[in-house]
């Protein structure tokens, strides 16, 4: 009984002495991403799983040009279209806020609709292309 006494408490010793050295440390965070901190040469491996993963097919659908730069021609073409539609709306307004203007008329461009009407000091205009409808309210102006 004696030897089994002396055995437990040389075990019970032995683990308290061994569960002492191996305490844990603080755990700390460290990215893997290069983007936020982590290993630069990790980039390559990130980047060919990445490849990998990609599934996209490029099948020349039409939603590929809306990712593709303008070329000159584009942009002068929608410089000219913006420079008109600009040029229509500054006469649409002189009709409406000029003195005498009716209270209310209709316009038509290139199968837009716009119309206004003119209510207490307000005027409402309303620009229809079939597809989409905006509602301005606007307050007149005044001179001062």
């Amino acid at each position: 009984m004696r030897n089994t006494a002396r055995m437990v408490f040389s075990g019970v010793l032995f683990s308290s002495v061994f569960c002492g050295i191996a305490s844990a440390g603080d755990l700390v965070y460290q990215p893997i991403n290069p983007s936020f901190g982590g290993d630069p040469f990790y980039s390559a491996h990130l980047l060919q799983t990445a490849e990998i993963q990609n599934k996209h097919v490029d099948d020349g659908s039409e939603f590929d040009s809306l990712f593709e730069e303008p070329t000159v021609a584009d942009q002068f073409a929608s410089a000219i279209n913006n420079t008109v539609i600009s040029g229509a709306a500054g006469q649409l307004s002189k009709a409406i806020f000029e003195d005498g203007a009716p209270p209310s008329g209709e316009f038509t461009m290139d199968g837009a609709m716009v119309s206004y009407k003119t209510i207490n000091g307000r005027v409402k205009i309303t620009i229809a292309d079939g597809i989409n409808t905006n509602v301005l309210d606007i307050p007149i102006p005044t001179k001062n």
